[in-house]
């Protein structure tokens, strides 16, 4: 048993398990605020994603400084103008996927902001991983 249990605590303490636990939170707010937005007040998909992922951002940057890359040394101010600048272009690649599928594939919306979803968590763990909060 002992074993398996340091196994456990081993594996929840690598930066990808953490970076995937914020992205569930991260997920979890962005997709509760953009699928509301859209579904019960109507408001367009455009506007609807870039509100969910700009609340999804501010929660990311807070989580992942303290939590996920915590031992990285550089100031707070030069890894926020980092995960800023990685967060807006992997915004803008994860929004254009979006448009592309529900208005030129004519995917439905919601199949569109979840494939979103997916692929911008992926691009931005890396990107995170290799600039934000590099070591």
């Amino acid at each position: 048993m002992g074993k398996y249990t340091d196994l456990i605590k081993k594996l929840l303490n690598t930066s990808i398990i953490k970076y995937g636990m914020v992205g569930i939170i991260n997920t979890l707010i962005t997709g509760i605020i953009m699928f509301a937005l859209m579904n019960i007040f109507s408001v367009s998909l455009r506007i609807s994603n870039v509100v969910g992922y700009i609340a999804g951002f501010i929660n990311s940057f807070i989580l992942n400084k303290l939590w996920t890359f915590k031992g990285v040394k550089s100031s707070t101010l030069t890894q926020f103008l980092r995960f800023t600048g990685v967060f807006a272009v992997c915004f803008l690649l994860q929004h254009g996927l979006v448009l592309v599928l529900a208005e030129k594939l004519l995917i439905d919306k919601n199949i569109a902001a979840i494939a979103g979803m997916i692929f911008y968590t992926g691009i931005s763990y890396v990107f995170n991983k290799l600039f934000t909060f590099k070591k």
